[in-house]
């Protein structure tokens, strides 16, 4: 699995800093390359975030890995679980650095990488936190074309469908988590973000959400842009906090 790490301008390698995870991971997206980084890998905000003090991790699950259709087909009809156990192995290797404490990892990400998000939170108990923007929580709300192409038809395939949607285990919600979803979502439809909050507030689970009103799929405009970092930026800041 390629991978990629940011490190803070002072680091020091007999401390031991928090770790950002940013995520896509849907099938053949690479977000590892040499090259400037794609639309939801935002690489000037992972340098501010390393120069707070936090090691940003970007590492392609194999599925993700654009190594060609055959490496992403071992997730058909069951999304979300291959590609955890991938994050995992890294965060494994990761955590083995003497530079890293494994108790403040947190995981991010837009659109796929958003429903990685979720998914990590309620099947996973290695991050602290995480942040899911555009999030997927419920693969019957997503268009058909993508979908089915990977899941199969929702008569044929139920509990593949019900395995890979985050939304029926929200009540295992582990961390904090802050929900980010665009009014104007034709794409990853707003309905993911009332579903999934839904559930967590059946389950008596706490969380953070924020809604823009204006916005389609993935927060734009520089005002509400800027009030987009400052806010991921307070909650991870607080919640991975750097400098202890």
């Amino acid at each position: 699995m390629e991978a990629m790490m940011i490190k803070p301008p002072d680091f020091d390698p007999s401390r031991r800093y928090p770790v950002y995870q940013f995520t896509y991971g849907g099938p053949q997206r690479q977000e590892v390359l040499n090259a400037w980084p794609g639309i939801w890998n935002d690489f000037a905000y992972h340098q501010l975030l390393a120069r707070r003090g936090v090691i940003v991790w970007i590492c392609d699950n194999r599925t993700s890995s654009g190594k060609g259709a055959a490496s992403a087909w071992p997730l058909y009809k069951n999304l979300g679980e291959l590609e955890l156990r991938d994050i995992e192995d890294g965060l494994s290797w990761l955590k083995k650095q003497p530079y890293v404490d494994g108790s403040r990892i947190g995981i991010s990400g837009v659109s796929y990488g958003g429903f990685l998000a979720l998914y990590a939170l309620t099947h996973s108990k290695s991050f602290a936190m995480g942040i899911a923007e555009g999030a997927v929580s419920d693969w019957r709300n997503y268009d058909s074309i993508y979908t089915e192409r990977y899941l199969g038809l929702p008569g044929e395939n139920p509990e593949g469908y019900r395995r890979s949607s985050p939304r029926y285990s929200a009540a295992n919600l582990n961390g904090e988590l802050l929900m980010i979803h665009s009014a104007l979502d034709d794409n990853v439809h707003p309905q993911n973000l009332s579903q999934f909050a839904y559930e967590l507030q059946k389950a008596g689970k706490p969380f953070q959400m924020m809604v823009y009103p204006r916005s389609a799929h993935g927060v734009n405009g520089q005002d509400v842009g800027l009030h987009l970092r400052r806010l991921m930026l307070d909650f991870t800041i607080r919640n991975l906090r750097p400098g202890q």
